[in-house]
């Protein structure tokens, strides 16, 4: 067959135009296809996204409610601990960063701009209460270990009180005088026993009160127990409250064996029967002796 040039060109033409046509018409029905099938999935995964949003405003009441009972625990807490509470002011914190953080993420969801709304207010309120719980850790350790180092205990288990703390006259000379203790009755070689914990600062024989053991418990405090029969612990070492430190005796200048024990807080002597925090109803006064 023999066809003319133009002919050729014509027919030429027309196969590409039907080759392009055959090729936009099956493109267009592919990105029909992959498009229908994208749309489906997007529609699936928002679907469930929307169920796990709900799910997750289900869990935010239930935070919500237990960081309103830490709430509450913490004034309990603060009270406690001697510390003002927390205003409502400060616990409504997050409120005024939750739109920013919302656009940063590129959130457009109002849904989902509401859970990071709460979210990031739940982030700064936790933080607030761990920071509070933290002070409170704090300032409760510290009274803890104020309590250890307070005299809170009789210094020997039983007997009486011969002669208490304040103006008498010296059962030696006569005279006036100001006792700057209490004077226990006891058996000689009763154990004698550090009242709070401390660190001994004297342990030796001294000229009115014989062998003397005293105790530095830091805080101002310090206490004193004379007249021992003997001594056993040394200078520098660390006491524990209810620890045995000595054996009662009538070493110094005294009448009888019985233990001379005082409390000094900041420098001054003071009644040790205010720091008898235990049971101090089987000391009675007796005639008075030193």
């Amino acid at each position: 067959m023999h066809l003319s040039r133009n002919l050729a060109w014509a027919f030429g033409i027309a196969v590409s135009l039907l080759f392009i046509a055959l090729t936009y018409g099956t493109s267009r029905l592919l990105a029909g296809y992959i498009t229908r099938g994208a749309m489906s999935q997007v529609l699936d995964e928002n679907s469930a996204l929307r169920r796990q949003l709900e799910g997750m405003d289900a869990r935010l009441v239930s935070v919500n409610r237990q960081l309103t009972e830490l709430a509450s625990s913490d004034d309990h807490l603060r009270l406690i601990a001697d510390l003002p509470r927390i205003d409502q002011d400060t616990r409504d914190v997050g409120v005024g960063g939750a739109a920013s953080s919302s656009a940063e993420y590129g959130v457009r969801d109002p849904k989902a701009r509401a859970l990071v709304a709460d979210l990031s207010k739940i982030e700064r309120e936790i933080r607030l209460q761990k920071d509070s719980f933290a002070e409170i850790e704090e300032r409760m350790s510290g009274r803890a270990d104020l309590l250890a180092h307070t005299p809170a205990i009789r210094p020997v288990n039983g007997g009486y009180i011969g002669s208490r703390f304040g103006h008498r006259t010296d059962p030696i000379n006569g005279r006036p005088a100001f006792h700057q203790g209490i004077d226990i009755t006891i058996d000689r070689g009763a154990p004698i026993m550090a009242t709070a914990d401390g660190k001994v600062l004297f342990a030796q024989q001294s000229p009115g009160l014989g062998k003397l053991v005293i105790i530095d418990h830091g805080y101002g405090f310090r206490t004193a127990y004379g007249h021992l029969s003997r001594i056993l612990v040394n200078r520098g070492q660390t006491i524990k409250r209810g620890q045995k430190i000595a054996l009662s005796g009538a070493t110094g200048r005294v009448t009888g064996p019985h233990l001379h024990y005082e409390v000094h807080v900041n420098g001054k002597p003071v009644d040790p029967l205010d720091f008898f925090f235990d049971d101090n109803e089987s000391l009675a006064l007796i005639p008075q002796m030193r």
